[in-house]
């Protein structure tokens, strides 16, 4: 859209209805515009948020603590996947509270609403759900393991809306664990 800034003169002389002269040039000045539209022209509809792109991975610290010993075996026992899909679930949970200090997640369910993607070392979860302070919340994320699995290099994560406390037991959310 272009704007012109007229002086006061100009306003009024543009005002006033054109010379005879003038008039007839006006039919074809205007055969050249498009025509107005009827309907307005739609707005692009919102963009998604963006992924949250932490550069600092932390679920090695945390299993690092001597307090981990225990998740560190059984991160050892699970099948490849399900020890991928727990440790990216560990990330999640750490990357969360650091994101956001209201937050303390303290379980991850990566298939509450639709099932997690594995695709070599990574994980999407689009359909993933956190429990944090009673509630649980609907999470999105994407985790790149190493070529061995064993630790993560890469996440995103998107933190959703409250998920309604009357649809847990349908998505298998439990009240407490």
């Amino acid at each position: 859209m272009s704007v012109d800034i007229l002086a006061p003169e100009q306003f009024e002389a543009s005002a006033r209805p054109p010379p005879a002269s003038a008039a007839a040039a006006v039919p074809e000045a205007r055969a050249a515009e498009p025509p107005p539209a009827s309907n307005p022209p739609k707005t692009q509809p919102p963009a998604a948020p963006a992924m949250i792109r932490p550069t600092r991975m932390l679920s090695a610290k945390t299993l690092a603590d001597p307090r981990s010993r225990q998740a560190r075996a059984d991160l050892k026992v699970l099948a490849s996947d399900e020890g991928m899909v727990q440790l990216c679930n560990l990330e999640a949970m750490d990357q969360i509270r650091q994101w956001h200090a209201g937050f303390q997640p303290e379980r991850v369910v990566p298939y509450a609403t639709a099932e997690e993607k594995i695709t070599g070392t990574t994980i999407a979860a689009d359909g993933a759900a956190f429990r944090s302070r009673k509630n649980w919340y609907s999470l999105k994320f994407k985790c790149q393991l190493a070529q061995d699995g064993e630790s993560v290099i890469g996440f995103e994560f998107l933190v959703g809306d409250p998920v309604a406390r009357d649809k847990w037991d349908e998505l298998g959310l439990p009240a407490v664990h």
